[in-house]
């Protein structure tokens, strides 16, 4: 498995806001899981990293995000 994590400078729709604002793990199967870290926080399961990052990260260019990933979780998730 490996960790990632999203980190925005901008927010374009105004909904997911800046700075660290989802975390994620990628199964080794590629299953990709979300959680947006939003005050009205979600989950969701994509087949595929590429599917993920097609829909939240390539559709948004101007939100000018980052994908950190990580090969251990290195922080608790606090809402």
């Amino acid at each position: 498995m490996k960790y990632f994590r999203i980190v925005r400078e901008y927010d374009i729709s105004k909904v997911s806001g800046t700075g660290h604002v989802l975390d994620g793990v990628v199964f080794d199967d590629g299953v990709t899981v979300v959680r947006w870290r939003t005050p009205t926080s979600s989950t969701a399961i994509y087949d595929s990293f590429e599917d993920f990052k097609a829909i939240h990260i390539d559709a948004h260019p101007e939100n000018k995000t980052v994908i950190q990933m990580m090969e251990t979780l290195p922080w608790r998730y606090q809402k």
